[in-house]
């Protein structure tokens, strides 16, 4: 039987791009899926409600989306698991980056 699990989720933006911070408790990295499809994130996941790892138990899913803005370059995109938190990191495109300008004198 599996039960769907609400997965506690922060995002905030910077210069670069934007940081999603996940809680995914009990998650293990394989049983963890990151994907970027058509300007959404997808995040999947499961645990097991067992006590021991060699038992059966009832599964938790976990999934949120996210739609991602026009200017992350999805090439880019990278997730990192530790201590159950998620941390994955949308950089902008070059393009799409806050530029200084150079002044020029005659």
């Amino acid at each position: 039987m599996n039960r769907a699990q609400r997965m506690p989720v922060d995002v905030f933006a910077n210069d670069d791009g934007l940081v999603l911070i996940a809680d995914l408790p009990g998650v293990a990295p394989d049983a963890l899926d990151v994907s970027i499809d058509k300007g959404m994130l997808t995040v999947t996941g499961t645990r097991s409600m067992a006590w021991h790892p060699e038992e059966e138990g009832e599964l938790i899913k976990y999934q949120r989306r996210f739609q991602v803005p026009d200017d992350i370059d999805g090439e880019q995109v990278s997730a990192n698991l530790r201590h159950g938190v998620l941390t994955v990191h949308m950089p902008k495109a070059e393009a799409h980056k806050p530029r200084r300008i150079a002044i020029q004198t005659r």
